[in-house]
C-alpha cells in the first residue's frame, strides 16, 4: 500500500495485541516516520520506529534498558535481543537488526504465520496473510522468533510460581484467621 494513501497518526502510538509489524520511511520532507500494519488496518505514525517501542515501553511501565537487561538474563550470550512491550499482553517485538539502525524494522513474534526464504532476504506471511518482505534471513527470522517465544515462556511460567507460591502460603495458614466473630444482638 502507498504511504501517502495510509491514515496519519499524529499521537504516540502504543503497540497493541494486534500490531503485527512497524517499518521505517522516510517522507518527502526526509523525516524518519513508521509504517504500521496491524491485522485490520495499516496506518502512518509521524515516529520513528525506535521511539513507537520506547513510548509503548514506558507506557507499560518499563524502558528499554531494563527490557534489554532482564532479556539478557534469560538469553544468556545472545545479540539483538526481543523487547518484551508487556508481559501481561505477552507482546513481545523482534528488532530485524541493530534497533539504532533507521532501516531496523519490528515484528510480532505472535503474528508469523510463515516464512519464506528469498536469497537474503525473507518473505514473511503474517497473521492476517498480508505478505512483506524483510531484509533478514529466513534461519535468523525463525531463531529470534524462537527466543522471543522462550522469553515470554519464561516470564509467563516465573509469574505462574510467584502465583502458586501465593496460592500454596494462603492454603497453609491457621483457619483461626478466617473464623468470623459472632456479635449478639
Amino acid at each position: 500500500m502507498d504511504d501517502h494513501l495510509l491514515p496519519i497518526v499524529e499521537d504516540p502510538y502504543i503497540i497493541h495485541e494486534n500490531t503485527m509489524l512497524i517499518t521505517p520511511f522516510y517522507t518527502e520532507q526526509a523525516y524518519l516516520h513508521s509504517h504500521v500494519m496491524e491485522v485490520y488496518q495499516e496506518i502512518q505514525v509521524k515516529e520513528n520506529p525506535r521511539k513507537i517501542v520506547m513510548n509503548s515501553l514506558e507506557y507499560f511501565g518499563a524502558d528499554l534498558p531494563g527490557r534489554n537487561q532482564s532479556a539478557g538474563g534469560i538469553l544468556r550470550n545472545q545479540r539483538l535481543l526481543p523487547v518484551l512491550i508487556s508481559e501481561r499482553s505477552k507482546m513481545c517485538m523482534i528488532p530485524t537488526c541493530s534497533p539504532t539502525k533507521s532501516e531496523n524494522c519490528w515484528i510480532s513474534y505472535r503474528h508469523v504465520r510463515s516464512i519464506d526464504p528469498k536469497g537474503n532476504r525473507s518473505i514473511v506471511t503474517l497473521e492476517n496473510h498480508k505478505r512483506v518482505e524483510l531484509n533478514i534471513t529466513r534461519d535468523t527470522l525463525e531463531r529470534r522468533i524462537e527466543k522471543a517465544a522462550r522469553l515470554v515462556d519464561t516470564y509467563e511460567i516465573r509469574y505462574q510460581k510467584i502465583t502458586d507460591l501465593y496460592r500454596s502460603q494462603i492454603i497453609a495458614e491457621s483457619q483461626t484467621i478466617y473464623k468470623i466473630p459472632r456479635f449478639e444482638n
